[in-house]
Parts: structure tokens; C-alpha cells; sequence
């Protein structure tokens, strides 16, 4: 399976990611979508393949200029073969439905969110 060169989301979740810019939880709908990314890795999520129709958002060098991201997945992330960005969109999809979730409040309560990871990694 080849990796991709655009990155994107479902369109449910574009939808999400345009949600959290417009409320402003976020600046740069970029910003997100790397906040996404991050979460699902803190959270240890193993997404599952989503053969819905993507919305082709960003040129990677958009999202990972320096290679983090990555970087990040080739070292904390058992990709199960899957190409490293083909699962930077599937954490990024995951993680911007966490972000959208914790938003409905109001506000999206990072602390909380660390909490939950801290408490995760004591499990472990």
C-alpha cells in the first residue's frame, strides 16, 4: 500500500474540524488537526481502516513541515503496516472527534484531557 501525499478527513470530520476553528478552540484548522494526531497517540488508539471519501485538506509538508508527526508514529505508533500518513489521517480522525466531543461543552478543558492520559499511562 503506497502512502499518501494529501491528508484529510471523512467529511463528517472536516465538518468537526471546521466546527472547532469556526468556535475558535483553535486558530488554524491545522493546529487541530496536529492536536488531533497527538491525542490519538497519547491515547494509544489502534484506528481502524475508514474507506469513507476523504476531503484532501492539506499537502503533508502543510501539517509536518519538520517530519514530528512523523517521526512521532514511526516510534510510538504499531502502524500494522499501514503507510505512516495513511495513519496520521486515521489518529487525526480520532482525535479531532475527541476534541470536537470535549467541545460541546463550550470549551474543550485540556488539563482533563492530560488527566485522562496520565491515568491511562499508569494503567499500563
Amino acid at each position: 500500500m503506497d502512502d499518501i501525499t494529501k491528508l484529510g478527513l471523512s467529511e463528517k470530520g472536516d465538518m468537526k474540524l471546521k466546527r472547532l476553528q469556526e468556535e475558535n478552540h483553535f486558530l488554524d484548522m491545522r493546529d487541530a488537526f496536529r492536536v488531533g494526531i497527538a491525542l490519538a497517540i497519547a491515547f494509544k488508539v489502534s484506528p481502524q481502516e475508514d474507506n469513507t471519501k476523504k476531503v484532501g485538506r492539506y499537502n503533508i509538508s502543510q501539517i509536518d513541515e519538520d517530519k514530528s508527526i512523523e517521526t512521532a508514529i514511526n516510534l510510538l505508533c504499531d502502524t500494522q503496516g499501514v503507510p505512516t500518513y495513511r495513519w496520521a489521517e486515521r489518529l487525526a480522525e480520532w482525535g479531532v472527534a475527541k476534541l470536537s466531543e470535549e467541545s460541546e461543552s463550550g470549551q474543550i478543558n485540556f488539563a482533563k484531557l492530560l488527566e485522562d492520559v496520565s491515568s491511562l499511562a499508569k494503567e499500563h
